[in-house]
């Protein structure tokens, strides 16, 4: 009891250390964070293979039952990653070229596109009569602007080169953390069971009955709504993304595989990657065919409830178990914290918070005798 207390005082120093010296804190988590994201990166590479795993095991166990168990997990594993990469690449072959295309368009368009509202500008102003003292007024500040932009430019392009170079080894940084992120992964694949069995021991180890058969339950909560979230989502990206490939094709809609991959991808962010989608569409096909503009949106607002009220109650729904309201707030605040992952991660993150303090309640009221609340 006394060695506890004790634990518990020197903890409390530790915690309060911390926040006083904050600015070195936040540097010593930053640096631990970029050693250990390869690392963190395989975890979460290993999660998501895990999902596809999981079910290739279960078809071999059903096709070969008890035989050939020694090349189970190998064979699986390495199916599970061929799928996964084969998908990635023949999406990346095909989409790649078309966007790239497509830029290309845009990029000899655009000069046309501002002829055209120079001309549209000059008409305004003779419909609005302006003054030769206004109009010498607003073409001295366009040329201030311009001059501004100028000299922006030319004091800041070593920056901007810099900031270039900086992205560069960023990409580099970010391809190495992918590559050991994969070994990883792939490490823990192969000897899963072994690896969970010894952290059960580490929290029995380390921690009372009561409370690691509390944290247990709850590790075995997150992986399953987690695991039923991101197959969730996957599964519903799949069946937008050709959906709405088929419905484009349809109604002879252009790029259509560009716009259906890039819908099936930022499906994956709740909420913003809808608009970013839409928005990404219709400039694609105002490029191309801007009488169909109209026709992609009313298009896309079907298929947007089409998903809202069939495909993601039916298919994540039911793995998460949040209202709109808290799926709201969790990608706003996970958003606003870490970004783009925070919307992804937010979502199943709250809905694990949402049943611990949901089942921490219901034990509580029952202790009270009060259920009938």
């Amino acid at each position: 009891m006394q060695k506890t207390r004790w634990q518990e005082i020197f903890a409390a120093i530790i915690f309060i250390w911390a926040l006083w010296n904050y600015e070195l804190t936040l540097e010593l988590l930053g640096g631990a964070l970029n050693i250990l994201m390869p690392f963190i990166l395989g975890c979460a590479i290993a999660f998501v293979v895990n999902v596809l795993l999981d079910r290739l095991e279960n078809g071999w166990q059903f096709v070969f039952k008890n035989k050939f168990s020694a090349a189970r997990r190998p064979v699986c594993v390495t199916l599970s990653l061929a799928l996964i990469i084969g998908v990635v690449a023949l999406l990346f072959i095909n989409v790649v070229p078309d966007l790239h295309n497509s830029l290309k368009v845009l990029a000899t368009k655009v000069p046309e596109a501002l002829t055209r509202f120079n001309v549209y500008l000059h008409e305004r102003i003779a419909v609005w009569d302006l003054s030769d003292s206004d109009i010498a007024y607003i073409q001295q500040e366009w040329r201030e602007l311009t001059t501004a932009a100028i000299a922006f430019w030319e004091s800041n392009k070593g920056t901007l080169l810099s900031r270039t170079w900086n992205m560069t080894t960023s990409f580099v940084g970010t391809v190495t953390n992918i590559v050991i992120g994969v070994v990883f992964a792939i490490y823990i694949l192969l000897d899963k069971e072994r690896l969970a069995r010894n952290c059960r021991r580490v929290v029995y180890a380390f921690c009372s009955r009561d409370d690691a058969e509390y944290l247990l339950n709850a590790a075995a909560l997150s992986k399953k709504i987690f695991a039923g979230f991101v197959g969730g989502q996957l599964l519903e990206a799949f069946l937008l993304g050709l959906m709405c490939f088929a419905g484009m094709l349809i109604l002879s809609m252009p790029y259509a595989l560009v716009i259906s991959a890039l819908v099936a991808f930022l499906a994956l962010v709740p909420i913003i990657g809808t608009m970013i989608s839409a928005v990404i569409g219709c400039i694609f096909i105002l490029i191309s065919q801007p009488e169909k503009v109209l026709l992609f949106i009313i298009f896309f607002i079907i298929l947007q409830r089409i998903e809202g009220d069939i495909l993601y109650p039916r298919v994540v729904g039911k793995s998460v178990g949040l209202s709109g309201l808290w799926v709201l707030a969790a990608v706003t605040v996970g958003g606003g914290l870490f970004g783009i992952t925070g919307m992804i991660i937010s979502v199943p993150l709250c809905s694990v918070c949402y049943v611990l303090l949901a089942d921490a309640v219901k034990r509580r009221l029952a202790a009270k005798n009060l259920n009938d609340i």
